[in-house]
């Protein structure tokens, strides 16, 4: 039997596992929750599919150090898990025990649980819910595997700590054979064994229809080339390799190409030195991170073109920002980004971790305007489709859904 307490604070709420950090005991009169950046974007996707049920809970670690203040939209509640400072089997285990006690007690307040992964504590938390008679979705933002392959060193370590992420892998994925579950790209939907009933390709934007910009004519690239990277500066995203056709294009035509990073992450400093190295330093610079907003699109807005050097995505949003800003792409085909540049139709798509070829890609596009021009239009068209209100209300029919199975 249901709890009372559960019968008052349910009905139709929606819980939402993620593996990230928040300070829930910082709040204000307009709500503010204190996380990391990277983790800002998803949360606010997830906060808008909230808003189209009638409450939310978000399940993620608690930690006075989570990083910088941001406002969420729609005032959902926030469930502390006990924090860790690492996934390792260390801290998990310590972990254990209080982050089930802490599960167990919020899930008083929810009666369905999106929980995303593969993650340890999603897998403990499906279980819980499973128990609890709650309904789960999982969700899948990421390939897994190639994501900690692009992180992890090798090395003895290594080969120990790849076995249990693919084992993790496996075990979310047989599940997701019985659970509904979401997938955000077009690789991650067919590794799941896609496109089957159950499964739900998702999208995730934060561009609202009334951001979208007018495709129009754009200025003639005859002077300063303006190339936009948005990201962290992180090894998945591949720095270092739009460094090296920086470097490529600038001794083909010096001072001609420039390069924003908006972002932050562990290889800033990396970055920096490398730029340094190559004798490029005096035309990369790196803003910091940047939210969603008026600061960040017009950043999109000054630039000539946008450039994604992934070794692995799902569906980047930035891709889809690009696109709403009338920015032709040139990006890695990794991931669902073939999907959102509708397999070359809507920009340029190169192989991982060839500079040689992202620098002639670029240098190319930059030379033809009139594909510059086709690429820009289909982009637009597509951004039409992939606003934050369409995209958030297709994941909360597929919820809801699986809510009155």
């Amino acid at each position: 039997m249901r709890s009372s307490r559960h019968q008052t604070a349910g009905r139709g709420r929606l819980g939402v596992y993620v593996d990230t950090v928040v300070d829930i005991s910082h709040r204000d009169e307009i709500h503010t929750v204190r996380t990391n950046a990277a983790s800002l974007a998803f949360l606010t996707f997830v906060c808008e599919v909230g808003s189209r049920f009638p409450g939310l809970t978000i399940f993620a670690r608690q930690s006075g150090d989570a990083g910088a203040d941001f406002e969420l939209p729609g005032r959902p509640g926030l469930a502390g898990l006990p924090y860790y400072p690492s996934l390792s089997p260390r801290a998990l285990a310590a972990n254990a025990l209080t982050t089930v006690r802490a599960m167990w007690r919020h899930l008083d307040e929810v009666d369905h649980v999106w929980v995303f992964g593969p993650h340890p504590y999603g897998l403990l938390l499906t279980v819980l819910a499973t128990a609890r008679r709650r309904r789960v979705t999982l969700g899948v933002r990421q390939d897994t595997v190639h994501y900690f392959a692009s992180r992890i060193q090798p090395g003895a370590r290594r080969t120990g700590v790849m076995l249990a992420v693919r084992l993790l892998d496996a075990s979310w994925r047989l599940l997701s054979r019985r659970l509904p579950t979401t997938v955000v790209g077009a690789g991650i939907e067919k590794a799941y064994g896609g496109p089957r009933t159950g499964l739900y390709p998702m999208s995730v934007s934060l561009i609202r229809q009334r951001d979208l910009r007018p495709a129009g004519p754009r200025r003639e690239l005859t002077g300063p080339i303006e190339l936009l990277a948005v990201g962290r500066l992180a090894p998945e995203k591949n720095p270092m390799m739009l460094l090296d056709a920086l470097a490529m294009l600038h001794s083909r035509h010096p001072d001609r190409f420039r390069l924003t990073w908006v972002g932050d992450g562990e290889l800033r400093s990396a970055v920096r030195a490398r730029a340094a190295e190559l004798g490029i330093g005096d035309v990369v610079s790196l803003p910091g991170f940047v939210p969603i907003g008026e600061e960040l699109m017009e950043y999109y807005r000054r630039a000539d073109l946008f450039v994604l050097t992934s070794v692995t995505e799902g569906l980047p949003q930035a891709l889809v920002e690009a696109q709403a800003n009338a920015v032709p792409i040139v990006a890695t085909d990794v991931g669902g980004v073939g999907v959102v540049l509708d397999n070359g139709r809507a920009g340029i798509l190169v192989p991982s971790g060839d500079a040689t070829a992202l620098a002639e890609s670029i240098d190319g596009l930059v030379a033809d305007s009139a594909r510059l021009s086709a690429l820009v239009e289909r982009g637009r068209e597509l951004a039409e489709t992939r606003t934050l209100e369409a995209t958030s209300a297709s994941a909360a029919a597929f919820l809801a859904a699986g809510t009155r199975q």
